[in-house]
């Protein structure tokens, strides 16, 4: 009978979490991925290891997707499906068609360039639903359910309204590759706009080899650049180049003789040149030249983004992220799969779906997780432009930026160094921060200071101004310093082996459409910072920091908002928080010498008599008892030892366990007790008390049922 009831019980709990997991038995569908080629090493290495890594954050992102439960798991799983061009453009309607053909396909995903992509546009219009990582759109037609994430399209729009007005430039001189389908998009914004051009130099990106200037040309070429920036009086130079031809103009000006070329402010595309900062630095305070950077992306990555990199970074080859862009390919990758889940949580599964639901998203905002994806009318992800200034040897972004209307925004430079963390208080949440923070703003812009917030500081008259400088641009620098309680979000169920992730934010409350926050935070990522926090009780396991996202309904808007079903993300705007972390564990020893050795002790004790051959029942429940009365006691010094008092932890288990293990004890004893004796007086003869062949189940199986009990209160 007992086997029986075992049985039965085992097999509902298995029945029961088997028609919990609905995941047993989906359907699979595949999000195909469209690349160059992984698996050739020279032409991998030649591609920087962009296809590879793609690849792991593709599927592991889709991994994430697949394990999704709450509020129902989706009714597809996806996997991902490679395939490769090999640098072939011949290949890519071949490769499209195969996909078109195979209806488990579901979505592509193309890390291709435009000049690639384009031979497929016929086989993608109306029939494909894509994102495209980094290829140029380039006017072609792909009948809007293609998605371009980072394309170079908006970069001419963005160059020349900074130009016109921040720089205020009467008139530029133009370097272009005019081959580059970008070049046509330079001179329909440029003749828009009506911004007097000069042409300099023409240069023909069908001359580079592997995206680099062959050898035998370098020299001519530099010569040409010289010879072209020398003999123009232009003061603004404008390039449309790749990085091949844009470390030349570099190599030009730094070797260019003294006087031979006028100062020139030098402003390009994005990755016009790939050299390192200190170089461009030594140019500009040697030869006081002025170098303006277009940027779209953040060296910070969001949270979820760095934990895929850590996991990454530990599994695979640290050739993935030699290159500064490799961050960059897995902030894409966490785009496209936030859009594709988007679809999802929409209920769009099937290839179709995904057409119709691409199509919908033109001039839209879509929102998920702490993410805001908005689209122009050509299904182009509308990225932050940032304009860096590198001028006598300092790198700055500029006091003034555009946004993405190319509309003029101050700009706040907001640096912040944490000087110290300590006095972590679990119980009232909290723990004590010392900080520097400082605010550079043009001077017209100043009023606009106050939009940096700290939003968990719970002691607001901590906060003092130390200095106050202004520059000879007119810039005002304001620099504070912080000193007080912050309030943190700990979770205390884990005591006594409990970790916590200690959050400092610093909060934007103005979007980017109206205010650019640029944080500094290259003194945040020093390798060495994690040695400056030693706390008592704590040991300090990682320090990052993260730029992450709030999404909310415009503050401060004076405009009505009109909540539409339909399209509920309308109105959200996204608004930057730089997150300093830090993970700490508490120090075992103290708990385990306080807590876990006396509950161990009070739990092995009746244990253990229950084996012992010459003690008699009374002998063995006075035992008990006095161990059980002992446990109580004990519960008054952990009640001042645990964090919480009014929430569940593993201490509380540990005292649930060690009072539920004497109690059924008690209850064995006594059970085994009246079995063998019955109402008759309890004979002095000493006995065996544990024996498994005695009719005992029914304390066994309360015990399984508390068990049960805690796991479905605590699995969570």
């Amino acid at each position: 009978m007992q086997k029986i009831i075992f049985a039965l019980a085992a097999l509902s709990f298995f029945a029961w979490i088997a028609c919990k997991k609905t995941t047993f038995n989906r359907p699979v569908k595949y999000v195909a991925f469209v690349g160059f080629n992984f698996e050739d090493p020279e032409k991998a290495r030649r591609n920087n290891y962009s296809d590879s890594l793609h690849i792991l954050a593709l599927e592991e992102y889709l991994g994430r997707i697949n394990a999704v439960e709450e509020p129902e798991p989706y009714p597809v799983e996806y996997r991902l499906k490679v395939f490769q061009c090999d640098f072939e453009d011949k290949n890519i309607p071949l490769i499209y068609n195969e996909i078109l053909a195979d209806t488990t396909i579901a979505m592509v995903v193309d890390n291709t360039w435009g000049r690639h992509i384009r031979h497929a546009r016929d086989i993608i219009r109306d029939k494909l639903p894509v994102i495209s990582m980094t290829a140029d759109q380039n006017d072609t037609l792909f009948g809007n359910n293609a998605i371009f994430l980072e394309p170079n399209d908006p970069q001419p729009f963005y160059l020349v309204n900074f130009i016109q007005k921040v720089l205020k430039a009467p008139k530029v001189g133009f370097i272009s590759e005019d081959d580059y389908l970008l070049h046509r998009q330079f001179r329909k914004v440029i003749e828009k706009y009506r911004l007097p051009c000069d042409t300099l130099l023409f240069l023909k990106q069908g001359n580079l080899v592997s995206n680099l200037v062959p050898e035998k040309d370098t020299l001519r070429v530099i010569r040409d650049i010289r010879r072209a920036l020398a003999k123009t009086d232009e003061k603004y130079i404008l390039l449309n180049l790749h990085s091949a031809y844009g470390n030349l103009v570099i190599r030009a000006l730094q070797q260019a003789g003294k006087n031979e070329i006028k100062p020139k402010v030098i402003i390009g595309i994005s990755g016009v040149t790939n050299l390192k900062d200190p170089e461009l630095q030594a140019l500009t305070k040697e030869k006081n030249h002025v170098l303006h950077r277009y940027e779209t992306t953040e060296e910070l990555l969001p949270e979820e983004v760095h934990h895929l990199k850590e996991k990454i970074e530990n599994r695979f080859p640290k050739k993935f992220f030699n290159i500064r862009t490799a961050q960059n390919s897995l902030r894409r990758c966490y785009d496209a799969m936030n859009i594709f889940e988007s679809a999802l949580r929409a209920g769009q599964t099937r290839r179709a779906d995904l057409l119709t639901y691409f199509k919908k998203l033109k001039d839209r905002k879509v929102a998920i997780f702490s993410e805001l994806y908005e689209f122009d009318s050509t299904l182009i992800l509308k990225r932050e432009p940032t304009f860096y200034r590198i001028q006598y040897g300092r790198i700055r972004s500029c006091p003034t930026q555009i946004n993405t209307s190319g509309d003029t925004i101050p700009n706040l430079h907001v640096g912040i160094d944490i000087v110290d963390i300590n006095d972590i208080d679990i119980r009232k949440n909290t723990f004590n921060c010392n900080l520097l923070y400082w605010v550079i703003v043009d001077s017209n812009y100043i009023q606009k200071e106050g939009y940096i917030d700290f939003a968990t500081l719970n002691s607001p008259e901590s906060r003092n101004r130390m200095a106050e400088e202004r520059d000879s641009n007119g810039n005002i620098l304001r620099l504070y310093r912080i000193s007080g309680q912050f309030l943190g979000d700990f979770n205390s169920f884990d005591f006594p082996f409990d970790r916590h992730e200690i959050k400092i934010p610093i909060e934007a409350l103005s979007s980017s459409n109206n205010i650019k926050i640029s944080f500094d935070y290259s003194r945040l990522q020093l390798h060495d910072k994690i040695a400056d926090f030693q706390m008592n009780d704590w040991n300090t396991e990682a320090y990052y920091v993260t730029l992450d996202n709030n999404i909310s309904n415009a503050l401060g808007s004076p405009d009505k908002v009109t909540f539409d079903t339909k399209d509920s993300a309308q109105y959200l705007e996204k608004y930057k928080t730089l997150n300093v972390r830090l993970r700490v564990s508490r120090e075992p020893w103290g708990a385990i010498i306080l807590i876990v050795l006396p509950f161990l002790m009070f739990s092995a004790l009746p244990i253990f008599m229950l084996f012992f051959h010459k003690a008699t029942f009374e002998e063995v429940g006075e035992l008990i008892i006095t161990s059980f009365l002992a446990t109580v006691a004990y519960s008054i010094n952990l009640v001042q030892i645990s964090p919480a008092t009014d929430s569940m932890n593993l201490a509380y288990i540990f005292l649930m366990m060690t009072l539920g293990i004497n109690f059924f004890c008690f209850i064995y004893v006594t059970y085994i007790d009246r079995q063998k004796n019955g109402s008759r007086p309890v004979s002095g003869k000493k006995r065996s008390i544990f024996r498994i062949s005695g009719k005992i189940w029914l304390p066994y199986l309360i015990l399984i049922l508390l068990l049960m009990l805690f796991y479905l209160i605590f699995k969570n």
